[in-house]
């Protein structure tokens, strides 16, 4: 947006230098110049030293939306003797005189705007004016740009704790207009849901339906419909819905999708310690089966399942089924 406003801005008002600012509030405040050709650069480089005696950012602060002209900031004589205006001569920037103005972009996050001029031609009135009546469309256009990073640094966030841990994830305008999907979303939809199911984006029916009513309820009514679970088989998916936080009206929900087996996993490192009926056995007790459950499934008799389990118990070092599946779900990997 610098970039491209920069040059038609200056033939609208001329100056030698332009300055932008992002200011974030907090224990301390955050300042982000934003340089383009045509800023300060040799300057604003040393801008943390200069910031506790900055005339212009103190007067913008205490008349905030208000672009101001050096004259109403400082009195000429205190100019000259600033640091800011002798920094600048040292480093052949000559900041002679200055206008500037601090947006309001939205609560806690700023924009300050400075136009710099290196010889004594102070600006205007008029220029003054354009430069206010500018201002709406300048908060506009950078509240814009705010908020277009915003979603994809969410988004890049969520990507990275999804492989973390373990999900798979989808951000949607509701109810159905898809922003952004992790990469396996598509293929774990597929396994789960045959065409019929899905919509023509490819959503599953379900969770447009569940969403469109979760857009209406209160956020206590929310938290008691934010999930849904498909079964199949030995597997179980949780979908988790979640509004993301965000400065437009409308925000953005992300669809979480955790596939996991019926049983707790059973731990890596012990499975070559096992033989494979002993590992079948000890799978199926991960389940929470009792011997009974444990033969009937695997069509043993219940001889050879407390056999098996007796050998499992003594391999591992385990006192019984309870001390097999906590062991097993404290080696699961941590979140």
């Amino acid at each position: 947006m610098i970039r491209e406003g920069r040059k038609p801005f200056a033939r609208l008002i001329p100056a030698d230098y332009m300055g932008m600012c992002i200011v974030t509030e907090g224990p301390p405040r955050r300042y982000q110049w934003l340089n383009e050709a045509g800023a300060p650069n040799k300057l604003l480089s040393q801008y943390a030293s200069l910031q506790p005696n900055d005339f212009v950012l103190q007067s913008v602060i205490r008349r905030r939306g208000s672009v101001l002209r050096d004259s109403e900031m400082i009195s000429r004589r205190e100019l000259v003797r600033s640091p800011l205006y002798q920094q600048s001569r040292e480093m052949g920037v000559n900041l002679e005189q200055v206008m500037a103005v601090l947006l309001e972009i939205q609560p806690g996050v700023y924009c300050g705007i400075t136009l710099y001029r290196d010889r004594r031609r102070a600006f205007t009135q008029r220029e003054q004016a354009r430069m206010q009546f500018l201002t709406r469309d300048f908060t506009v256009a950078i509240r814009n740009s705010h908020f277009i990073a915003s979603p994809s640094t969410g988004e890049h966030l969520l990507g990275a704790l999804s492989q973390r841990q373990n999900f798979e994830f989808i951000v949607l305008e509701p109810p159905s207009v898809e922003r952004h999907r992790s990469p396996n979303a598509t293929a774990l939809i597929e396994t789960w849901f045959p065409k019929v199911e899905r919509t023509r984006s490819g959503l599953p029916r379900d969770w447009v339906e569940q969403l469109r009513r979760l857009v209406r309820m209160d956020t206590h009514e929310r938290s008691l419909n934010d999930t849904l679970e498909h079964t199949r088989d030995e597997e179980t998916l949780l979908v988790t819905f979640m509004e993301l936080p965000h400065p437009r009206s409308r925000r953005p929900w992300a669809i979480l999708l955790h596939p996991r087996p019926e049983s707790i996993p059973f731990p890596a490192k012990h499975v070559k310690e096992l033989t494979p009926g002993e590992l079948k056995v000890a799978t199926a007790m991960l389940r929470n089966w009792d011997t009974d459950r444990v033969a009937d499934e695997l069509k043993l008799s219940r001889h050879t399942v407390k056999t098996h389990a007796k050998r499992i118990y003594k391999k591992l070092a385990f006192d019984g089924h309870t001390d097999l599946m906590y062991q097993a779900a404290r080696l699961l990997k941590q979140i």
